[in-house]
C-alpha cells in the first residue's frame, strides 16, 4: 500500500509543479504597471467556465499575449468576498428577472495584503460600472455607517431613491490569477479552488466547487484577444453567469432560477468530470 500512496503523491506533486512551471513562463507585470493602464471601472465583462485541465491546456496560448500579475514573487492570491443583499434578495431578483439595470455590492478582502474594499457594481445592458473605496480590513463583511453612506449615494444616483437596508448574504473564497494583455486594454481574472458559505444560515455546510475554473474578461472592446483564444480551444462563452447569483443557487438560498439553469448544469457537469 505504501508504494501506491507514493505513486499517487508523486503524481499530485508533479501536476502542481507542471502548473507552476507554466505560470512561471509568463512575462510578469507589477501592480503599479498594470494599474497605470485602463482603470476598468467601466468595462465589458465576459465569463467562461471550464475545468482545471481545460485551463491548463490553454495556458500556452494565453502566455503569448498576456502578462501575469506578480507581487513579491507571487502570482496566485487569496480572495475573500462577502456579498450583500436586501432581506428579500432584491439584487438577485433583478438579474433573475432579466432587468436591464441591476446592482451588486460586496466587501472584498485581499488576504495576502490584508487590504479591503467596498465595491458597488451597476450593470446596464452590456456595460458594467464599478465604484469602490478602501476601508480597514477588520470591517470586512460588515455594513458600517461609512459603507452605508457610500452605498446610498451611488445607488440613489442610478435609481433616484434610497435603497432598502442590506445584509451579508454569501461569502466566496478562492484563489485568483490576474492576466493583463500585452497589446490591448484587456484583463483576465482566473478563479479556482472556490468555496461558498451561506451567511444567513449557519447550519449549511461550506460548499467547494472542485474542478471549476471561472475566467472573466474585462475589456473595453467586445472583440478582444481572449475571445480568439477561447474560440480556438472550443471554449464557449457562458451566458447568465453572475457569480453572486450562482453562489446563492448552490446554497439553495433562492428558489426561482430559470435564467441560470443552463449555467448550473454546466458547472455540475464540470465538477463531475
Amino acid at each position: 500500500m505504501l508504494w501506491l500512496f507514493y505513486i499517487l503523491f508523486t503524481k499530485i506533486i508533479n501536476m502542481g509543479s507542471d502548473f507552476n512551471n507554466k505560470l512561471n513562463s509568463f512575462d510578469p507585470i507589477t501592480l503599479s504597471q498594470m494599474n497605470s493602464g485602463a482603470s476598468f471601472l467601466e468595462r465589458i465583462d465576459t465569463k467562461y467556465i471550464l475545468t482545471e485541465k481545460d485551463f491548463n491546456d490553454i495556458i500556452v496560448d494565453l502566455e503569448k499575449d498576456f502578462y501575469i500579475l506578480n507581487i513579491g514573487w507571487k502570482s496566485m492570491f487569496k480572495y475573500d468576498s462577502v456579498y450583500m443583499d436586501t432581506e428579500a434578495y432584491d439584487f438577485y431578483k433583478q438579474h433573475q428577472n432579466n432587468e436591464k439595470s441591476r446592482t451588486k455590492i460586496r466587501t472584498r478582502l485581499y488576504k495576502d495584503s490584508d487590504m479591503a474594499f467596498f465595491e458597488y457594481k451597476q450593470k446596464v445592458n452590456w456595460l458594467t460600472r464599478k465604484f469602490r473605496y478602501l476601508f480597514p480590513s477588520e470591517e470586512h463583511g460588515k455594513m458600517t455607517k461609512g459603507k452605508t453612506r457610500f452605498f446610498e449615494w451611488v445607488y440613489s444616483s442610478f435609481y433616484w431613491k434610497l435603497p432598502e437596508k442590506v445584509f451579508p448574504s454569501i461569502r466566496s473564497e478562492y484563489n485568483r490569477l490576474t492576466l493583463c494583455a500585452k497589446d490591448s486594454w484587456e484583463r483576465l481574472t482566473v478563479d479556482f479552488d472556490i468555496k461558498l458559505t451561506d451567511l444567513r444560515n449557519e447550519n449549511k455546510p461550506q460548499i467547494s466547487l472542485n474542478n471549476v475554473v471561472i475566467i472573466e474578461s474585462k475589456s473595453m472592446n467586445k472583440n478582444c484577444i481572449s475571445k480568439d483564444i477561447m474560440k480556438k480551444n472550443k471554449i464557449k462563452k457562458s451566458y447568465n453567469c453572475s457569480k453572486y447569483c450562482i453562489w446563492l443557487l448552490y446554497n439553495n438560498t433562492v428558489l426561482e432560477h430559470w435564467l441560470f439553469e443552463k449555467t448550473m448544469k454546466k458547472i455540475e457537469k464540470l465538477r463531475n468530470k
